[in-house]
This record gives structure tokens, sequence and C-alpha cells, in this order.
């Protein structure tokens, strides 16, 4: 099972339907950040480091799903 996210891009992480206001900032702030810690997962040195962000991303697509976000968890995977 490999822990690394290959190809993993914006494309993966669609942010349409975006809430208004400070909902849809926030939103838009944490999906970045989805992005960037898959493409850290990517290119991790250690097969630690890899699960730890693994985890993070986890964790941070529950805290998504308050915002009705509701892609999926492993775009990767069909």
């Amino acid at each position: 099972m490999s822990t690394s996210a290959p190809g993993a891009t914006s494309d993966d992480i669609p942010a349409r339907g975006l809430p208004e206001g400070a909902d849809g900032l926030q939103l838009e702030r944490l999906l970045a950040l989805r992005e960037t810690l898959l493409r850290e997962r990517a290119s991790a040195q250690s097969p630690a480091v890899a699960r730890a962000l693994q985890m993070a991303d986890y964790y941070l697509f529950l805290g998504l799903t308050y915002f009705g976000y509701s892609e999926k968890l492993f775009p990767e995977q069909q």
C-alpha cells in the first residue's frame, strides 16, 4: 500500500459550490491547505512523515465536511 499521493493536483480537489462570506474564505484556505498537504505527502522523505501527513489530511477532510464539502477523500481512487 503506497503512502504517497501520486499525481495529486488542484484538479483532484475541486472547489465548486463554495459558501459565501467568511465561511467561503475559510473553505478556500482549507482547500489550499489540503492541496499543500497532498504535495508534501507525495514528496515526503520518510514513510513516517508521509503517514503523519496522510492522517492530517483525514482530519482536515472531516473538518471540510462542516462546510458541506463532499468530494472524495481519496481522489486517486475511482
